[in-house]
């Protein structure tokens, strides 16, 4: 069954929007069993899009198009698909009430233009659009099914899984597979897969795919019951190896598995952040729910915001700096104290391209962990640019958390700044107040 991937957008060709449909519907594809073979990018021209969709309806049985369904003049897809298929455009009444319902929803008058989008080429089946205006369509020809979606990352996300995936499976072209995504952090995907390729059950396959700081593991096999019950085999044998690496399975998140931690010890979370800058805290707060965990965020960049918002003592900044291990445990000690929680994190690094230098070099990022039990504090040095170096930031941060609450800081204990004498800062409780001071 072969498939294909359509992006319209010239501002995707000019490098100024970041394609990022084409990822999800991938592994959509790869989770269903469903070979995909193809992905044109083309611009917002009708004959660019015209001919590219001849060819692909010519070689292939399952056709996806994204983008090009709103309802300004370079949203060409609804009549490059009739003009391709030689069919008119039709006015949909239905399509034109919802659109209309949905408008008044947001206190939007309705227009000429916007009811454009209610026009689909004949014969086309409507496809609903859950979270934006754009409807979808499917048109089925002798030889494939066309697919046209928005190309809105969140609406065609929700219309793939709610609209395409039901029709593929229903026609018998997807669910020949099945797939299970683990996610581990703080582990290379080289290491993982030495790890792991010996303990893979008959016919279940591998893929290794890296985010910053962690690796999303897939495990996929045939989907007929032999298929099911080795993937099945496959993650029993690999779970007490993978220990507490592995944070979750399927469509967890690592925020996720931190705001889960915290729920069922009934603690709760503050977060001091300097170059991260709100990001861990904006990780978290896209998980639902994260009020009765997480009490809020102090983004405290400058010196000056650090010593009024978080106490950090005059003294440490100018001793050692704002980048060091002493101000990401005062930073991390003044949230929890702040906010009145359990646990606080920090982070205070150098993100570049400058600032870095001699012993603070550019990617050096100092990580603070405090609760009543006492403070301390972690060094990392990342590579890459500065967006690279904060994302890291992030996801070591969110581990940090965790392993912290699973009482597993010794597998980061490598990292973690051993400083002793009088004045450690590692202080407990009763310490806590004056923050540290230094020796």
């Amino acid at each position: 069954m072969a498939a294909e991937v359509i992006t319209i957008g010239s501002e995707i060709l000019a490098g100024h929007t970041c394609e990022s449909n084409f990822a999800v519907i991938a592994a959509a594809m790869a989770r269903e069993g469903v070979k995909l073979e193809r992905h044109t990018v083309v611009p917002d021209e009708r004959g660019a899009l015209a001919e590219e969709l001849r060819r692909a309806l010519e070689r292939s049985e399952i056709v996806i198009a994204t983008g090009g369904l709103g309802a300004t003049p370079d949203d060409i897809t609804r009549r490059s698909v009739a003009t391709v298929l030689n069919r008119k455009l039709v006015y949909r009444d239905e399509l034109l009430a919802e659109i209309r319902a949905k408008l008044r929803a947001r206190d939007t008058a309705a227009s000429p233009t916007i009811e454009t989008m209610a026009l689909l080429p004949g014969g086309a089946t409507p496809l609903a659009n859950s979270v934006g205006l754009a409807p979808g369509f499917l048109i089925r020809t002798e030889k494939a099914l066309l697919f046209a979606l928005p190309g809105v990352p969140e609406e065609m996300s929700a219309m793939l899984e709610q609209q395409v995936l039901p029709v593929l499976r229903e026609a018998g072209h997807a669910g020949r597979s099945v797939s299970e995504t683990l996610h581990l952090a703080g582990i290379s995907e080289s290491v993982l897969a030495e790890q792991i390729t010996p303990l893979l059950a008959e016919g279940v396959r591998a893929a290794y795919l890296p985010v910053p700081g962690r690796v999303d593991l897939r495990l996929s096999a045939a989907g007929d019951e032999k298929g099911r019950r080795h993937l099945q085999e496959t993650i029993t044998r690999l779970q007490p190896r993978l220990g507490p690496r592995l944070y979750g399975a399927g469509a967890v998140t690592l925020e996720e598995a931190v705001l889960q931690q915290l729920r069922q010890r009934h603690l709760t979370l503050a977060a001091a952040e300097s170059l991260t800058g709100g990001l861990v805290g904006g990780a978290l707060v896209r998980v639902p729910g994260a009020s009765d965990a997480f009490l809020g965020d102090i983004v405290a960049y400058s010196n000056a915001a650090k010593q009024r918002l978080l106490g950090v003592p005059e003294e440490t900044l100018r001793r050692y700096g704002a980048v060091s291990a002493p101000v990401a445990i005062a930073m991390a000690a003044g949230a929890r104290r702040a906010l009145g929680a359990s646990v606080g994190i920090a982070t205070t690094g150098i993100a570049g391209p400058s600032g870095g230098g001699g012993e603070k070099p550019v990617g050096l990022v100092f990580f603070g962990l405090s609760d009543a039990a006492g403070s301390r504090a972690f060094r990392y040095l990342f590579a890459g640019g500065r967006r690279l170096i904060q994302d890291r930031s992030v996801t070591v941060a969110c581990d940090l958390l965790r392993l912290h609450l699973i009482g597993r800081l010794d597998l980061v204990a490598r990292h973690e700044e051993k400083l002793v004498g009088p004045g450690d800062p590692r202080f407990d409780a009763e310490e806590e107040e004056g923050g540290w001071r230094g020796e």
